[in-house]
């Protein structure tokens, strides 16, 4: 079983490689391009003692008054880039009557098993 070093290790090349996140109306599938809304944004996650990878305050804009949004996709690029996952949002769904939305937080863990 890996030891937390070897997740934190692991874990800051994971976040080194997704450069950008980008909203979804939708699950973004397998090629990560279904229901795409917005602009893709540029971030850099923090990598806690144990290998977990928290991303925070991301200011998402470009879309419809009250765009409704369900996930935030993962990628190694502002656009084409390589699609590294997803995760489903909770909380507020919708974006503002100015197309702005913040995700507050997410968080992707490691464990070893």
């Amino acid at each position: 079983m890996l030891n937390d070093a070897a997740l934190v290790l692991a874990a800051n090349a994971v976040d080194g490689a997704i450069t950008h996140m980008q909203l979804h109306s939708s699950a973004p599938g397998a090629a990560g391009t279904t229901g795409a809304v917005g602009t893709r944004v540029a971030v850099n996650g923090a990598v806690d003692a144990d290998g977990d990878i928290s991303w925070t305050n991301l200011a998402f804009t470009g879309l419809a008054a009250n765009q409704p949004v369900s996930h935030v996709s993962y990628w190694s690029a502002a656009t084409a880039g390589t699609f590294y996952g997803s995760a489903a949002l909770s909380g507020d769904t919708a974006a503002n009557a100015a197309g702005e939305y913040t995700v507050t937080s997410v968080t992707e863990t490691s464990s070893a098993s």
